[in-house]
């Protein structure tokens, strides 16, 4: 009796033949569930390093934007009360050209209502008090005395953010103004710039029904004015920038990622077709294994 059996290197061959067509239908079968041609930095070794680029450049540009927002988290609302400290200064200048005693109770809560202003805050942090953000930077010299003069406690400090990865010369901005420079202007505490010591003076000079005293309080008034003006402008073109920025980060990003699909998406009609190709060829190959095992054994019996 003689046996005719298939040798033990071709099925050793028909089953890694097999092991690698069914390898290619799992491999291609997650590409289309996942939309993702990379499965594996095995799979295409170039494209692989050039996706982990394009992420890490998307989060580091991410991380700015995130800082940008920062900044005009604070920027804003500083800006905002600057603007409502223009609408008062310019209620003085009216109540200076046309006040008279009767007006010395809107004069103290116009004060009133500055002082909050230059207390404000934004997320928990004191807007105005330099660097020393958690620090109430104005205050009553006599708590006790709501006409008494008003002090500055905060600083002259900035607080700097850096918008890029530049470590040499990075791309900062100023988040903050400093309140003194704010509310007290050029001069200082209690001179012809500070806004407190303005309403101070007209409050007087109604009283004594002062005529000379309410002009000089009006030129004050012009030039605290103009301090306002002026910082109203640097924090409302700090945030342009910061916008602009945002929009150039955004739109980097959104170029950075077509670019990483690209590279890392699944071409559909490929796949497919090595998909369909692959299940044809692991069909064939079963079949034939079969029937090659099917003949064997009749042989051994025979």
């Amino acid at each position: 009796m003689s046996f005719r059996t298939a040798s033990t290197t071709q099925q050793r061959q028909s089953l890694m033949d097999l092991q690698r067509t069914q390898e290619r239908l799992a491999q291609n079968r997650t590409r289309v569930t996942t939309g993702s041609r990379i499965t594996g930095p095995g799979d295409d070794p170039t494209a692989s390093a050039a996706i982990m680029d394009f992420s890490n450049s998307i989060q580091v540009n991410t991380q700015f934007i995130r800082q940008a927002d920062a900044a005009l988290a604070y920027l804003a609302p500083a800006e905002n009360n600057v603007a409502s400290a223009i609408e008062a200064t310019v209620r003085l200048q009216e109540l200076a050209v046309g006040g008279s005693t009767a007006s010395i109770s809107e004069l103290d809560a116009i004060r009133s209502n500055l002082l909050s202003m230059a207390n404000a805050q934004s997320q928990g942090k004191y807007l105005f008090a330099g660097s020393a953000t958690d620090t109430k930077p104005f205050a009553l010299a006599n708590p006790a005395d709501p006409t008494s003069q008003v002090l500055y406690q905060g600083n002259s400090g900035q607080i700097k953010l850096n918008l890029d990865g530049n470590a040499a010369n990075p791309n900062q901005v100023s988040t903050n103004l400093p309140g003194d420079t704010v509310f007290f202007g050029a001069g200082g505490l209690g001179s012809s710039t500070d806004i407190f010591q303005a309403i101070t003076d007209l409050k007087a000079a109604f009283t004594a029904n002062d005529s000379a005293a309410v002009k000089t309080v009006s030129t004050n008034l012009d030039l605290i004015l103009a301090n306002l003006n002026k910082a109203q402008v640097d924090l409302g073109g700090r945030q342009a920038g910061l916008i602009d920025l945002k929009e150039t980060y955004a739109n980097f990003n959104a170029t950075l990622e077509a670019l990483q699909s690209a590279q890392e998406a699944t071409d559909y009609p490929k796949v497919l077709t090595e998909v369909t190709a692959d299940e044809t060829l692991e069909s064939v190959t079963l079949s034939t294994m079969a029937k090659t095992n099917k003949a064997n054994l009749f042989d051994y019996l025979t």
